[in-house]
């Protein structure tokens, strides 16, 4: 199965992208020529040196986010070589770990999410995909922005991660809340109106029920909730919810149910006190989940667990 767009982008190109930022804007830093010398040199011991003292200096000290930014950048280029080589993914996980440890580079996060993805650790992956998202937005951050592809990427993975995380059939199931923005501490994350220009429409929640029943389960009703906040927080004007089912069962009995449960949505967001107009769209097992990423998915039951879902669609 082929790897996801953003895999294929936080390699050397972007490495070299960074390395053409940053640097300018500090031209007086005189621990640059070395720190910059050292990511040439792949010396990452060195150039984490390097980046400690320069973020210790009054005079590039400004230089702190970008220097990070740029020695993570250059591990995820060598975690992607290492885990092509035999016997590599031990020392591909480490590369990426140390580089999303500044929490300052958003290709670092989502391919450390891709790989606990790949290990069915969804919780983490899920955690690490919304993290990636908070990042993206943040400008100080990441100055240049990724392209819609690579942001609709992360956060379809980001959703699938949740959705997994949360199925109950395959048993130890839990709830991964989507993150907090960055910037006031609302729900972001997959649950963002805007990233940085892209404007998600469709939000994929696990909104669990009772098999063969409108009553949301445990996990269920923490979804019901952070839907709700969110809701609140972002006050639209219109809501459109959108029932679905798995393939499995009467395809007439899935649109009954689909339907039971999506008005259940709409009457605990009006109980609740939401005032906008909520429509209610029935689409049983007809609508299967659109999967541009299925690496890292085991057929049938993963595919079945995206299906079960609840969608909240923006107009």
């Amino acid at each position: 199965m082929n790897k996801i767009p953003f895999l294929r982008a936080t390699g050397l190109a972007w490495l070299a992208l960074l390395a053409m930022s940053g640097p300018s804007r500090a031209a007086d830093c005189r621990l640059l020529a070395a720190f910059n010398q050292a990511i040439l040199a792949k010396n990452v011991a060195e150039a984490k040196t390097i980046e400690a003292q320069i973020i210790a200096d009054s005079v590039c000290g400004s230089l702190g986010v970008d220097v990070m930014r740029q020695r993570a950048s250059l591990e995820v280029a060598m975690a992607t070589a290492a885990g092509r080589a035999p016997g590599g993914q031990a020392e591909r996980e480490r590369l990426l770990v140390d580089a999303d440890e500044p929490d300052v580079f958003w290709g670092a996060a989502a391919e450390l999410a891709e790989m606990r993805f790949s290990q069915r650790r969804f919780g983490e992956a899920a955690r690490g995909f919304e993290r990636a998202i908070e990042i993206i937005k943040n400008p100080t951050k990441t100055p240049k922005v990724p392209s819609e592809a690579m942001i609709k990427a992360i956060l379809d993975r980001a959703m699938a991660a949740r959705q997994l995380t949360a199925d109950e059939e395959r048993g130890a199931a839990q709830y991964a809340n989507a993150t907090r923005d960055f910037r006031d501490g609302s729900i972001g994350g997959s649950f963002s109106e805007d990233v940085r220009g892209f404007k998600p429409k469709i939000v994929p929640m696990p909104i669990n029920f009772e098999t063969g029943s409108d009553i949301p389960t445990v996990i269920g009703r923490k979804a019901l909730d952070e839907l709700l906040e969110a809701v609140k927080e972002q006050k639209p004007a219109e809501i459109i919810i959108v029932g679905h089912t798995d393939q499995r069962g009467d395809p007439g009995t899935n649109m009954q149910l689909s339907e039971a449960r999506a008005r259940a949505v709409a009457k605990y967001l009006t109980s609740n006190g939401v005032k906008a107009k909520i429509t209610v769209i029935a689409r049983g097992s007809r609508e299967p989940l659109k999967i541009e990423n299925a690496s890292g998915l085991k057929e049938p039951d993963d595919i079945w667990a995206l299906n079960r879902r609840v969608e909240w669609r923006r107009p």
